[in-house]
């Protein structure tokens, strides 16, 4: 027995309804108006239901006829990834989707991200380039990434620019450190401690300068750990305060493994 549906029906119901009748829908699909009603007749005939009925000069659908486009939408855009995706095997053609994370090496929220684009797109090669973190943006205008995730302002008319969510500098201490008692940390206190951060933007650098020089407090002796992990492991021995991004640290302070503290 052969199938009622082929895949022309599928594109002739979608475009008849999305198009309000036969006459838009003929010039879409390349054919006369005659071609197209008498495929839809072709088509109600084999099914033995109607798809449409006519309303004021306009085809609806019937509960038969949007049963159908549903399907049909839903089999097309399955179709058209099948297809897309023997082609760029055919051709052994995989797409690069270069993405780097500006300075920050933690990485908990990006792999399921980027897991959903490969599997929506098996054709991208997806990889972060670690290479890139600390310069992303002049990377991205060289052409070595197609993704930049930034937290410094991105002001270059050649980019586009979609914030994505707020971040907020924090102070992380261990559970047993006198801080992990105060509702926040205030500058004054910090000059008092060893302060690990990572590899910030020179930007946020210098905001965390200015608001140590307005309240007059003592510098406090600075060591760079380039790596999020490794500082975070630091601050749990207790060998120092770390100042560090919240999301970067997330997972950590949900676990409760350190206590974190809004800088004021």
């Amino acid at each position: 027995m052969y199938p009622m549906l082929e895949v022309r029906h599928l594109r002739l119901v979608r475009a008849i309804a999305e198009e309000g009748g036969p006459t838009r829908a003929a010039a879409r699909l390349h054919l006369t108006q005659s071609a197209v009603s008498h495929q839809l007749a072709e088509l109600e005939g084999r099914l033995g239901v109607a798809l449409f009925t006519r309303v004021r000069r306009q085809l609806k659908l019937t509960p038969a006829g949007a049963r159908l486009l549903d399907a049909a939408r839903a089999m097309l855009v399955d179709l058209a990834r099948v297809e897309r995706d023997l082609q760029y095997a055919g051709s052994r053609r995989n797409e690069a989707f270069r993405v780097s994370v500006e300075c920050f090496t933690t990485y908990h929220w990006l792999p399921p991200v980027l897991a959903a684009l490969a599997a929506d797109h098996p054709h991208v090669d997806v990889r972060i380039v670690i290479e890139a973190r600390r310069e992303p943006v002049a990377a991205l205008l060289r052409g070595e990434l197609e993704l930049a995730i930034v937290s410094s302002p991105v002001r270059d008319r050649a980019l586009v620019v979609e914030p994505l969510f707020d971040d907020e500098w924090t102070v992380i201490v261990p559970p047993s450190h006198p801080l992990a008692a105060r509702p926040y940390v205030t500058a004054v206190e910090l000059g008092h401690e060893k302060l690990l951060t990572h590899d910030a933007p020179r930007s946020d650098v210098e905001r965390l300068r200015e608001l140590i020089a307005s309240e007059r407090a003592p510098m406090p002796l600075a060591a760079r750990v380039p790596l999020t992990d490794a500082l975070v492991e630091l601050v749990k021995a207790g060998l120092g305060v770390g100042l560090v991004s919240r999301w970067a640290v997330a997972p950590t302070i949900a676990r409760g493994e350190v206590v974190a503290r809004r800088l004021t």
